[in-house]
C-alpha cells in the first residue's frame, strides 16, 4: 500500500452501518445495513434500510463527477427492505462525502 492510500483509509469513517451495496442487477444502492438472523445466530439474510440509488453524471470541467441520489424504490413508502445473499455482490464503507450527504438525507426522516 502506498503512503497516500493509507492517509485516505485513515480518513474513511468507519464507525457507523452505512454501506455502498452492489447487488446482482449493477445497482449501487446507499443505505444502512445490517444483517437477519435466526433464533440460532445464523446470517439467513441481509436488510437495507432508507436505500439510495447511486448514478454518476457527466465529468465536470473541473475533473470532479457528481453523484445523483434518488430512491431506490419510490414505489413504496415502506423504507426497509429485505434480500438474500445471492443479489448481494459486495459490500462497503462510503467515501466521507457521500457518508455526509446520505446523513442530511436521513435527517429527513427523524
Amino acid at each position: 500500500m502506498t503512503e497516500t492510500a493509507q492517509e485516505q483509509m485513515a480518513k474513511l469513517r468507519t464507525n457507523h452501518n452505512v454501506r455502498l451495496v452492489i447487488l446482482s442487477t449493477k445497482e449501487t444502492v446507499l443505505c444502512l445495513f445490517g444483517d437477519i438472523k435466526d433464533d440460532k445466530d445464523i446470517v439467513v439474510g441481509y436488510k437495507m434500510l432508507y436505500p439510495f440509488s447511486l448514478s454518476l453524471g457527466e465529468v465536470n470541467e473541473d475533473g470532479t463527477i457528481p453523484i445523483t441520489y434518488s430512491r431506490w424504490c419510490p414505489y413504496t413508502p415502506v423504507q426497509e427492505f429485505k434480500l438474500n445473499g445471492e443479489h448481494i455482490v459486495s459490500v462497503t464503507f462510503p467515501d466521507d462525502g457521500i457518508l455526509t450527504n446520505y446523513v442530511g438525507e436521513l435527517a429527513q426522516y427523524g
